[in-house]
């Protein structure tokens, strides 16, 4: 993580109030006539930056500064202003370029905190995929793994089985602990890093073996069943409803989930 110092820990409250001030002062100075069109035109601003990406923003800051220069200069030579005009326009030039910076500051702020956010978002959804508690994939990196490996068999013609071991039968306050023991054993008992263990939810457990014959799968399977019934409570077991299906060409999870 990265530190943070005195000063950036300030920057945001400090932007804040130096914006709100800013705006008070230029909304206080506008005529009773203005002050509507002033208050919908600073919302307006706010309102565009903190909606487009922070490029944007900083390009909308350089593009405000200029017109309003313009503006403020055009104004001087056509109604001719005394020095104290001048000096008064130039004052509230400063103010505005003042509180169109703090505005920016906090928009680049929250533009970079949003897109921090989704990187932190993006990068736990990728750890999720690969780390859990009980060393099996979800149902994201499940589905994404199979299908390579399904395509895989299909193309060479190798024989392998999905099986979904469906625990909603047991009950509720019982089912997160079978759910633990099931994928401890599934997951200890086959190949690892050949055979696939997924969870679809909290009461599905998927497997898939892949390049295995009827034989093969009829000890595993046995050996899988001896062990969870070692591994739940008593009664729980016969709860247990096993749906298992030949692989036989299918190259997703769908079309196996799909009731032949």
């Amino acid at each position: 993580m990265k530190s943070v110092t005195f000063w950036q820990r300030l920057q945001m409250p400090v932007a804040a109030t130096v914006w709100l001030a800013s705006a008070m002062v230029l909304l206080w100075h506008q005529t009773s006539e203005n002050s509507l069109y002033g208050m919908l035109g600073f919302i307006g601003v706010a309102v565009l930056f903190f909606l487009v990406s922070d490029r944007m923003a900083f390009f909308a800051f350089i593009v405000l500064t200029l017109t309003t220069v313009f503006y403020f200069l055009y104004n001087a030579f056509v109604e001719g202003w005394s020095p104290s005009e001048q000096a008064a326009g130039i004052g509230m030039h400063f103010l505005f370029l003042l509180h169109l910076f703090a505005l920016y500051s906090i928009a680049k702020y929250v533009y970079s905190y949003r897109s921090e956010n989704t990187s932190l978002k993006k990068s736990l959804e990728e750890l999720q995929e690969y780390i859990s508690e009980h060393g099996v994939l979800t149902k994201r990196e499940f589905e994404k793994q199979s299908s390579i490996v399904l395509s895989t068999m299909a193309r060479h013609g190798e024989p392998g089985y999905f099986v979904q071991v469906d625990l909603s039968g047991i009950r509720k306050v019982a089912r997160k602990q079978a759910l633990i023991a099931c994928s401890t054993v599934l997951f200890g008992t086959l190949r690892k890093h050949y055979d696939l263990v997924g969870h679809f939810d909290d009461k599905t457990i998927v497997v898939l073996l892949q390049n295995i014959s009827d034989e093969g799968f009829k000890i595993v399977e046995e050996r899988l069943k001896e062990n969870i019934k070692v591994q739940i409570e008593q009664g729980a077991y016969e709860q247990i409803n096993w749906n298992i299906r030949m692989v036989e060409g299918e190259r997703s999870i769908e079309e196996l989930l799909v009731t032949p």
